[in-house]
């Protein structure tokens, strides 16, 4: 058996200005049984001085550029440790990364790999709105997954193990060979979490995350390994595939409308009707269409969402396939749910930004549209405390927190 615990591998190419931030975030951890790998993917910048200034606390290797997955595969291969993180070379751990998840996944033979929740940062490690800390049962985690990628790399720890069973990463992918990787270790594995933040993902320009036809290309790729071939039509395949298939265009109609092409992104809507057209009857998918155009990492910031945008935008999606029955004569049986939930998913959103009386609008317009809407509590409750003043809500919920840390401090004590 290895001596060492944790193997971090780090892949990198012409990331010499950011690779520096990636190794000091795992040489801080506050815990010490691990090593540091290297992989310079035939970087032509400064990268090898930045990285051999650390001496041999630093594990470097260099290689012909192949490409960011057959990096990773050369650092797993040299890796020695029972755990193997992965980290790319802009992205940093929290210090607290490895004494916590290591002794969990040591304490639970049954677990096979687990991931934790993260936090989104700019170009200059400030943190940005958006953070991510999904907790889903293990036995729940491979049909979540399926639905579309929720996690970054660097959020998973990995018992070697899994490697040697499922094999490296794809290195035919352009994109997305981390969800590829995840779904084969959850098909035969179990994976648990913590939603506790640990880990950073820097948003940097140009990245391969914000090509919308590269990601998309990749993640079609990646189901077609997974579920088999991409439907034509809601009457084609299993349920499991066009769910699949239908969610991987609501990922590319969103960003779609990040990178402001309107014309693409009702194309990948369209396409999502005509695979899926169930979805329609789902809140989430409204929810995320509502944040459409803000960017990776701000997505739930109120102070940047623009509403009425978003939701003329919102709108016309809706018209194009609706006033368009040959995309999928199914869908029109949609067509008052996915008015309501539209409404709803922003009459939410509004009473998130305190914009009460546009929230009461939104609901209005969403009991109007579905009146069985009225017999959810959360809807009705929604529509009361809409009527509420602002200041009152924020001293109930700042009265609540005091009790909930009251009472959880004396639990603490008492155990």
């Amino acid at each position: 058996m290895s001596c060492i615990a944790v193997s971090v591998v780090i892949p990198t190419y012409n990331h010499g200005r950011w690779v520096t931030s990636a190794i000091q975030s795992v040489l801080a951890q506050t815990y010490s049984d691990f090593e540091v790998i290297v992989v310079d993917d035939g970087s032509s910048d400064d990268t090898r001085a930045v990285v051999e200034a650390w001496g041999d606390r630093i594990r470097y290797i260099w290689q012909e550029n192949q490409g960011l997955s057959a990096a990773r595969n050369t650092g797993i291969v040299a890796a020695s440790g029972r755990y193997i993180g992965v980290l790319d070379a802009d992205d940093m751990y929290e210090p607290e990364f490895m004494a916590t998840l290591v002794p969990r996944l040591a304490e639970v033979e049954s677990a096979d790999a687990i991931y934790c929740g993260y936090r989104f940062v700019d170009h200059l490690n400030a943190p940005l709105p958006q953070r991510e800390a999904r907790v889903t049962a293990p036995e729940r985690f491979y049909t979540a997954l399926l639905d579309g990628n929720f996690l970054v790399p660097e959020s998973m720890l990995v018992r070697r193990a899994c490697y040697e069973a499922v094999g490296l990463f794809d290195i035919s992918l352009r994109a997305c060979e981390d969800w590829d990787m995840w779904l084969r270790i959850a098909a035969t594995h179990n994976v648990t979490c913590t939603d506790e933040v640990l880990t950073r993902h820097r948003i940097l320009p140009g990245s391969m995350s914000t090509d919308p036809m590269r990601m998309l290309t990749s993640r079609l790729a990646v189901l077609n390994k997974h579920v088999g071939a991409e439907p034509v039509d809601a009457n084609v395949g299993s349920a499991t595939q066009r769910r699949a298939y239908g969610r991987a265009y609501l990922g590319s109609t969103i960003e779609y409308l990040q990178a402001g092409n309107l014309n693409r992104a009702h194309r990948s809507f369209r396409r999502m009707v005509q695979i899926c057209p169930e979805l329609l009857s789902e809140l989430d998918t409204f929810y995320q269409l509502a944040l459409g155009d803000q960017p990776k990492g701000s997505l739930g910031d109120f102070q940047t969402l623009d509403f009425d945008q978003n939701f003329t935008i919102l709108s016309k999606l809706l018209d194009d396939v609706f006033e368009q029955p040959a995309i999928n004569p199914m869908c029109s049986q949609y067509q008052e749910e996915a008015h309501a939930n539209m409404y709803l998913a922003f009459g939410m959103l509004s009473y998130g930004a305190r914009l009460f009386p546009a929230a009461r609008s939104y609901l209005k317009n969403a009991l109007l549209a579905n009146p069985r809407l009225a017999l959810r509590w959360q809807v009705s409750a929604l529509w009361a405390k809409s009527f509420l003043d602002p200041r009152w809500i924020d001293r109930a919920g700042e009265t609540y927190r005091r009790i909930a840390n009251t009472r959880s401090r004396g639990h603490g004590l008492s155990g």
